[in-house]
């Protein structure tokens, strides 16, 4: 397959049962006129003069073995500008189609016209003034094949169905269903080296519905134990409605993985067993409890949200790529600091970065003049004393559009006055929201959608460093984070 208008067919060996090549490309305009398809066709020993003299003459023509040059002779060099052509050229040898543009407008200022001059000229000159792309274009000129004939194999599905004589309720009597379809898939993927990207079960019910379930694998995996462990436990976590009478399995096939242990490293767990263990976690605690934590826009503090594991297919295998070069880039860059050597890290400044504590600690803080100037907590591993500096208040509130306590649906007072998140200067940081009365526990404050909140960076006397808030609705104290 050329394109969708061009096909290139071997037809070496129908001699004996059609005949001649005449009758070989009679044959074939013969049934694609049946299909409704007006076709160009062209008989020649050599599948490039066939592919260009179909594209240059309507009809039919045949050209004897040997005489594919001869008969390519008299065509304009300017087929071998046309889109259809594009595709004959070797990806190794041909640039770009600029470059080939300029060769062919180059052509005829030469005085080279047909493609019989252009296959008349030195190879060794003609590659020395228009260089490495030109010798492409002349090989085409001669009509000699500069690239093998691969064939264009269907997309291949692997999908199995089976019909049952009785309908099935249980998960237990369906497992060995699945494992009677999954067994010849994965043997078929295993000799075609590809694996599952995504599993579909499909169940016919009794009452003639189809209950579907489509499971996205985080890797390409072909272990008819795994497959049929994730499959039930999918089942069991979304039951069809009434009993199957027939079952099909489809999978969305993806290049198999490669794996390259190394010996002085500790063994990883085996895909298969990363993928049933996020599977019983999924029908254990639900799909939205687990997986990887991600940045969301928002300035709610300690917000994020929760997306899928990254999986191990084809499609991302670059982004991991460029991830890992990143990763290993910044310890290479520090020790080339310490050699002594110039690196952009040694001109980058130092950054605090904050440890949140994702339940909020209770303290108890002493106000003097509007400012906190003692922090007290009973929680082990926190450090209290004087303050010796602090810098705040930053006020914040949001989230009353979620519909949470003090938002429209929920059941707290609405202020319904518009906010700014300000410090004690009157100098606005950042944009905010409205603030309104909150009725949660305080210490579940960080995870609730709306929030109104006075922030302080607070260091202590004993060298820590906290940022600190007071919950306005509430008047309760938490440290919400530690300085590093």
């Amino acid at each position: 397959m050329h394109g969708d208008d061009l096909v290139s067919i071997d037809v070496s060996g129908l001699e004996r049962l059609l005949g001649p090549a005449q009758m070989i490309g009679e044959e074939l305009r013969r049934e694609a006129a049946t299909r409704g398809i007006r076709a160009h066709v062209a008989v020649a020993g050599r599948r490039t003069a066939a592919l260009i003299l179909s594209i240059a003459r309507p009809g039919l023509t045949v050209v004897a073995r040997g005489d594919e040059a001869a008969t390519l002779a008299p065509l304009a060099v300017a087929v071998l500008g046309k889109s259809e052509v594009g595709s004959l050229k070797s990806a190794g040898d041909a640039a770009d189609g600029q470059t080939s543009d300029f060769i062919l407008q180059t052509f005829p200022r030469w005085g080279v016209k047909t493609l019989g001059d252009l296959a008349s000229l030195p190879t060794a000159d003609l590659v020395a003034r228009l260089g490495k792309p030109s010798l492409a274009l002349q090989a085409l000129a001669r009509g000699d094949d500069i690239r093998p004939l691969v064939p264009a194999l269907a997309e291949e599905r692997f999908e199995s169905d089976v019909e049952l004589e009785w309908p099935i309720e249980e998960l237990e009597p369906l497992s060995f269903v699945l494992t009677r379809l999954l067994e010849p898939l994965s043997t078929r993927l295993e000799r075609r080296d590809r694996g599952a990207a995504v599993l579909h079960v499909l169940l016919r019910l009794v009452t003639k519905d189809v209950y579907a379930r489509r499971l996205e694998l985080p890797t390409p995996i072909r272990d008819v134990r795994t497959l049929r462990t994730l499959a039930l436990l999918d089942l069991d976590a979304h039951p069809p409605g009434a009993g199957v009478d027939r079952v099909t399995i489809v999978i969305d096939p993806t290049p198999g993985r490669i794996l390259q242990h190394t010996l002085f490293t500790r063994a990883h767990p085996t895909p298969e067993q990363l993928s049933t263990l996020v599977a019983r976690l999924g029908a254990l605690m639900g799909q939205d409890r687990f997986g990887a934590p991600a940045l969301v826009d928002s300035y709610r503090p300690g917000a994020f949200a929760m997306e899928a594991f990254a999986t191990d297919h084809e499609s991302n295998r670059g982004e991991r790529k460029e991830r890992r070069e990143k990763m290993f880039s910044a310890p290479s860059a520090i020790s080339a600091v310490k050699r002594g050597q110039p690196s952009a890290v040694s001109h980058q400044p130092l950054a605090s970065a904050l440890r949140r504590c994702r339940q909020p600690v209770p303290a108890r803080v002493a106000i003097a003049d509007g400012r906190p100037v003692r922090v007290i907590t009973d929680r082990r591993g926190f450090a209290g004393g004087a303050v010796v500096q602090c810098a705040g208040p930053w006020r914040t509130s949001g989230s009353w559009w979620s519909g949470g306590p003090g938002g429209s649906g929920g059941s707290g007072r609405s202020e319904g006055t518009e906010a700014t998140v300000t410090n004690g200067t009157g100098r606005i940081d950042r944009t905010a929201s409205v603030s309104s009365t909150h009725q949660a526990h305080p210490a579940c404050l960080a995870h609730q959608a709306y929030w109104n909140r006075d922030e302080w960076d607070v260091a202590l006397s004993d060298g820590a460093v906290y940022r600190v808030f007071r919950d306005r609705d509430t008047d309760g104290w938490f440290i919400d984070a530690i300085v590093d």
